[in-house]
């Protein structure tokens, strides 16, 4: 066998010898392989960094928004609150393999943030929107494993958004329908005071609460009719709420009792579309409608009680609140007050002076709540 042909054999052995072969590849691959499980452990904490990163802005814009919609902050506070809540929420953060240069990189983040305010207008009342972006970014090393590979370090960003609006203003109007037949003239349990004097100072109890939410006259209208045994003449819708007052400490007591004309009246005042025109030439908002409904005793006619119903249920289907007072009254007028209330939360046995005065005090309270908020 001459040397051509014995080189030629022994190349061939070693190109078929698997042993050899895999120690080769083996050798040839294990960077790859050890590059690539340093790549899978950099992603991992690339993802969790991007999700910590992701809550912390989040976070800080809403904390940003919540303290300009509360209206506790000015935009600069609400700044300075947003890298705070940042700064706080990447300190907490609890990721593996942190190194104490990657904690101060998260602490830096609030300080190198970006942070912007944009308010506008709601176009309801004063109300106004605030939206709140936080942006940030953490830089994140990557290790010698996937730097093998020649993968260099990573910057992780995030951005949070959170829109705010201040509570806006709502308006509100309400209808006094108030009852001074003659049974008004009694004795309460105050001594001195008898039943109509007992009403005239539940009613300013009543706007005493509506003086106080809008002490600038711009949100609350009210007005008021009395009746006995006819509807006397009811007094304008008025933002001053001593106007409406007068009107009540001006009462008497006489007569009998037929509340069905003033319940029409007082209803229809407040939904002719006059009422929503006055507040929304002032105010831009369309008012939440009240009547209150007071009697110590019952009507003289069924057909008055029909008619009376016939109101209430009409107010009720058109989103009227109605309260209703049941002032030391007989059984027949318990009836129907009960049924006039828009629910029975909305009605109120009064038994004495005390209690009327309290009733007509909380339902001042309960509008002025359900108005929402009629100051800032």
């Amino acid at each position: 066998m001459d040397r051509r042909t014995r080189a030629l054999r022994l190349m061939r052995g070693f190109a078929q010898a698997r042993g050899g072969n895999f120690a080769m590849m083996g050798a040839l691959l294990l960077p790859l392989l050890i590059g690539a499980a340093g790549v899978g452990l950099d992603v991992t904490r690339l993802v969790l960094a991007k999700t910590e990163l992701q809550d912390a802005v989040d976070i800080a814009a809403l904390a940003a928004s919540s303290g300009l919609a509360n209206e506790v902050m000015t935009p600069d506070q609400a700044k300075a609150a947003a890298r705070n809540h940042l700064t706080i929420a990447m300190s907490n953060a609890k990721r593996s393999g942190m190194t104490v240069e990657e904690t101060k990189d998260a602490e830096d983040v609030a300080k190198n943030a970006e942070i912007t305010i944009d308010t506008s207008a709601t176009g309801v009342g004063s109300g106004k929107k605030y939206t709140i972006l936080v942006s940030a970014s953490l830089h994140q090393k990557m290790t010698p494993l996937s730097k093998l590979l020649g993968l260099s370090d990573v910057t992780v960003s995030a951005s949070g958004q959170s829109v705010g609006s201040t509570a806006t203003e709502s308006a509100l109007s309400m209808f006094l329908v108030l009852d001074r037949s003659g049974s008004m003239g009694e004795a309460t349990n105050k001594p001195g005071i008898n039943k109509i004097q007992s009403l005239k100072l539940a009613v300013e109890a009543l706007l005493a609460q509506f003086t106080k939410a809008d002490p600038g006259n711009t949100y609350a209208r009210t007005a008021a009719v009395s009746y006995n045994g006819s509807m006397q003449t009811p007094s304008a819708f008025t933002w001053d709420e001593q106007t409406t007052l007068a009107y009540v400490k001006a009462l008497t007591a006489t007569g009998t009792t037929d509340s069905s004309k003033a319940m029409a009246t007082a209803y229809t005042a407040l939904t002719n579309g006059d009422e929503d025109k006055v507040h929304k030439d002032k105010t831009g908002l369309i008012p939440k409608k009240f009547m209150v409904f007071m009697t110590d005793g019952d009507n003289t006619s069924t057909a008055f009680d029909t008619a009376t119903k016939a109101t209430c249920d009409t107010a009720r289907a058109n989103k009227v609140t109605v309260y209703t007072v049941a002032f030391m009254a007989p059984a027949k007028g318990k009836s129907l007050l009960q049924y006039c209330a828009t629910s029975p939360s909305h009605y109120f046995p009064a038994e004495n002076a005390d209690a009327l005065i309290a009733a007509f005090a909380s339902i001042g309270r309960d509008a002025s709540q359900l108005a929402v908020r009629l100051t800032k």
